[in-house]
């Protein structure tokens, strides 16, 4: 029988907030941690503010996302699909890079909390600029398109519709790449190796499409 009864899987209110402000918490005390044990400096409140949204969002989306039941072969697939969106992601906002000269080796630089302490990898064939609430951020969208994924191949065996209501809620992890691409084509730079700014519109845009993204994979529709 086809399952096209949609119900998006949207808990309490009183849930998201608990875990919200668990999320904050753990942030502020780590950050703290942080700043104790290094020379790290403070920026704005809006750029201080940047990585606890990024963070919270992710932690809200992991812990009250559905998990659809799925067979290890659907399991595997969606987990790669989920990799290779977070590589692409990492790919576009400059996180991982293609590099053809010599390792020129790692070193971390200790920006802002949760800003840093940023990762800056350079080898033979790859680079990386990890700031830390971007490595948890991409890893938190990366495990949620996994499971819309997941729901793709478990609804995509009814009627059309009701595929394609799964897919829907996938669409929007393309938020955060359109995002990227906008902020590239801006010339706006990321700072690396100085305290970021966020006072243009760049890591706003970035922060708005990627709550976006989380909220709807995370709320994403069920079919009965």
């Amino acid at each position: 029988m086809n399952r096209l009864a949609a119900q998006f899987s949207v808990g309490s209110p009183s849930a998201y907030l608990r875990t919200a402000v668990f999320a904050l918490g753990a942030q502020s005390a780590l950050a703290l941690a942080y700043l104790v044990a290094t020379d790290a400096g403070l920026a704005s409140p809006r750029t201080l503010a940047i990585p606890f949204v990024w963070v919270t969002a992710a932690v809200i989306g992991v812990r009250h996302a559905e998990r659809p039941s799925s067979g290890p072969r659907v399991r595997l697939i969606a987990a790669l699909v989920g990799i290779g969106y977070g590589l692409v992601l990492g790919w576009f906002t400059g996180a991982i890079g293609v590099t053809s000269g010599a390792a020129a080796g790692v070193d971390v630089l200790t920006l802002p909390p949760w800003w840093g302490p940023m990762l800056r990898y350079q080898g033979s064939f790859v680079s990386l600029f990890l700031f830390p609430y971007q490595a948890v951020g991409y890893a938190a969208l990366a495990y949620l398109v996994s499971l819309a994924v997941r729901d793709v191949a478990e609804y995509g065996t009814s009627a059309g519709a009701a595929g394609l209501i799964a897919l829907g809620s996938c669409a929007s992890c393309a938020l955060p790449v359109v995002a990227a691409v906008g902020s590239a084509l801006g010339g706006v730079g990321l700072g690396l190796g100085s305290v970021p700014v966020a006072g243009g519109d760049t890591y706003l845009l970035a922060t708005v499409a990627y709550v976006l993204s989380v909220a709807v994979l995370t709320v994403r529709p069920t079919i009965k």
